[in-house]
């Protein structure tokens, strides 16, 4: 048997630093103490769970970097940038080796965004990881709610290839989609930029028509996308499906020529009414997917 111990050993060696000029006080203690800087601390945080955000033979390393990596997208989409995490872990290997790969996971995305482990905790059940992501804004924070009519419709990267991943590792088919699913990159390098020009902006992690649509409720507009200059993997269910992680955002077509946001995808423009228009070779399609809700 193990213990909780055993299992935040595997952790220590991340954590295991002195307080610098942000982290006052680290893990060790009952809380972690941040300094306050004059920029306003971003904050979210996000639950992964065992057969409902990744499959239940997924390997640990791969869990804690997508664990992660789902949570950072959050901040992108606010154009924030991230600085600090805490995790809670539930899992009910008794195997330490588990553990030890879980940790090597969450290693390499710490490093890979220069991010700083300050906390957690760690349970017995049911496989699941909480994520507390913390970070600041690079320009200024980017809302759902301030689309106007008239904005042009942008997305960062193609659509489907998490879902196309996921289908491929079920099927033990080996693919590149794979690394999408389970290592998805957060687009921070466009968050940078898009935080100075974006009217509203939005990850999309449970599919473009229903993130969309939340830009489109909370800003009071409708929408219009044009299918064919929207990057889709496989069909028109890529943009319901969820799990691409890249930002979709709006703004003034005065910005069209820009040179960064001109290497991002413009799929369609905000419009006065409500809900969202796809338009197919000239016409509406009847499309009714609503969207990834881990409830349903």
């Amino acid at each position: 048997m193990i213990s909780e111990s055993n299992i935040l050993n595997c952790f220590q060696h991340l954590v295991d630093y002195k307080s610098d000029e942000l982290v006052l006080v680290g893990s060790g203690d009952d809380a972690a103490v941040i300094k306050s800087q004059l920029k306003d601390l971003v904050h979210s945080v996000d639950i992964s769970k065992i057969n409902t955000h990744f499959p239940e033979d997924s390997q640990p390393e791969n869990i804690a970097y997508r664990s992660v990596a789902v949570a950072l997208s959050d901040l992108a989409a606010m154009g924030a940038y991230p600085s600090f995490i805490s995790i809670g872990l539930t899992s009910n290997s008794n195997d330490l080796e588990w553990y030890k790969k879980f940790t090597s996971g969450l290693e390499t995305i710490l490093n890979e965004y220069q991010i700083k482990l300050i906390g957690g905790d760690v349970t017995f059940g049911e496989v699941s990881v909480c994520v507390n992501v913390f970070g600041y804004a690079y320009d200024k924070i980017v809302l759902r709610s301030n689309a106007k009519i008239g904005d042009l419709i942008y997305i960062t990267g193609p659509l489907g290839e998490g879902r196309q991943g996921l289908i491929d590792w079920k099927n033990n088919k080996k693919s590149s989609y794979i690394k999408n699913f389970f290592n998805p990159k957060i687009p921070f390098n466009k968050s940078e930029y898009i935080s100075q020009y974006a009217s509203s902006c939005i990850d999309i992690s449970d599919g473009l028509m229903k993130d969309l649509g939340s830009i489109c409720k909370l800003s009071e507009v409708g929408a219009e996308i044009v299918y064919e200059n929207i990057p889709i993997t496989n069909d028109i269910n890529d943009l319901s499906y969820g799990d691409d992680y890249k930002i979709c955002y709006t703004c003034s077509p005065t910005h069209r020529n820009n040179e960064l946001i001109s290497q991002d995808f413009c799929i369609g423009e905000i419009k006065s009414g409500n809900g969202i228009s796809i338009i197919k070779d000239d016409s509406i399609v009847d499309f009714n997917g609503n969207g990834w809700d881990s409830f349903e």
